[in-house]
């Protein structure tokens, strides 16, 4: 009857032995999956602007740091340009980038053009825009140097979050697709690829450039940068009176920058033919790069999801409804580069 009962109370507590490990390893695991995923970047405002001078003027920007990114992510960086006229904040709620990068893990920057005061200009005075080459508004008449501003808002997201340096992409919109482009061409030596929308280069000084991967999408009846030429433009803008920005269109672009990255083929080696658009581009190009030009068949300016019209003026402001997702283009185009360049 002992023995009986040692047996008992020998198994008795070995059972709530085994119980107590259970519950232990329980509670660990209850505590472990209701743990928040925290970013390290909790306190991080994407509505608060960074604000520093360059060259006398004040340049602001802001940016969207994804739930994902941690202090030990190596992130891609996506540098998005709002159009002549428009904002980063406006940009933001228009493209969706942002929702769209939460998903891939890419932080984003929106900086802010330049917008002077009380400017006499008779072309786009008093609106944001930026200084692309030939275009335009303020940024033109008054020389900014939008180029070295951008170089600093890259450096500084780099300091501030991490950032994986071989994987900044540009991207943008009209003004800020010419702009994105200026950069690839002026700052190649940091860029690792451009994606954006209805915006031809307008600049040729080339001088230190090193092959980066292009993708321009275009609307075929775009009433604002047409798809054969800007000869439009020229008439109404005295920056655009010359031949350079005359004949510039969606197909002299994509030639432009296969010339540029040294693309083998006088014809594209990329068709894709489809209902909605079309894909061309030049594929065999130096040091790996690729040139393509997404052409839209009834899409005007506005080639994204939401509309932006405004009731003062009167064009075709219809976003696609839903018909194709552009930042996937984009990104599909985009998250296939990168380039080793040397840390600061």
């Amino acid at each position: 009857m002992q023995k009986s009962t040692r047996v008992t109370f020998t198994a008795f507590i070995l059972l709530m032995m085994s119980l107590q490990g259970c519950l232990s390893l329980s509670d660990s695991s209850d505590a472990d999956s209701g743990k928040q995923e925290y970013s390290g970047f909790e306190n991080h405002n994407p509505d608060a602007y960074a604000c520093f001078m360059h060259d006398g003027w004040e340049r602001c920007y802001i940016t969207h740091i994804p739930e994902s990114v941690t202090g030990d992510s190596l992130a891609p960086l996506i540098v998005e340009l709002h159009g002549w006229g428009a904002s980063a904040f406006e940009t933001r709620n228009h493209t969706e980038l942002t929702d769209f990068a939460d998903s891939v893990g890419a932080i984003v920057v929106h900086p802010e053009g330049i917008l002077v005061s009380n400017s006499t200009i008779d072309l786009g005075g008093n609106d944001e825009s930026w200084n692309a080459g030939y275009c335009c508004a303020d940024a033109v008449e008054f020389q900014i140097d939008d180029v070295d501003y951008l170089r600093e808002v890259i450096d500084q997201t780099i300091d501030a979050f991490p950032v994986d340096e071989n994987r900044i992409y540009l991207t943008g919109w009209s003004n800020g697709c010419m702009m994105a482009q200026r950069m690839a061409l002026q700052a190649s030596d940091i860029i690792a690829a451009v994606a954006c929308t209805s915006g031809y280069l307008s600049i040729l000084d080339d001088e230190g450039y090193t092959p980066v991967p292009i993708m321009e999408i275009h609307g075929f009846i775009d009433e604002n940068q047409q798809y054969s030429n800007n000869v439009g433009w020229g008439i109404l803008d005295e920056e655009r009176r010359n031949l350079e920005s005359m004949q510039s269109g969606a197909i002299e672009n994509l030639y432009d920058w296969a010339e540029f990255n040294e693309c083998q083929g006088a014809t594209p080696d990329r068709n894709q033919p489809g209902a909605i658009y079309s894909i061309q581009g030049f594929t065999n190009c130096a040091e790996g790069t690729e040139v393509a030009l997404i052409t839209v068949h009834g899409g005007g300016h506005n080639l994204y999801v939401n509309d932006v019209c405004t009731p003062d003026i009167i064009w075709n402001c219809f976003g696609n409804q839903g018909l194709y997702d552009t930042n996937q283009l984009e990104w599909d185009f985009l998250s296939r580069f990168s380039k080793e360049v040397e840390s600061n």
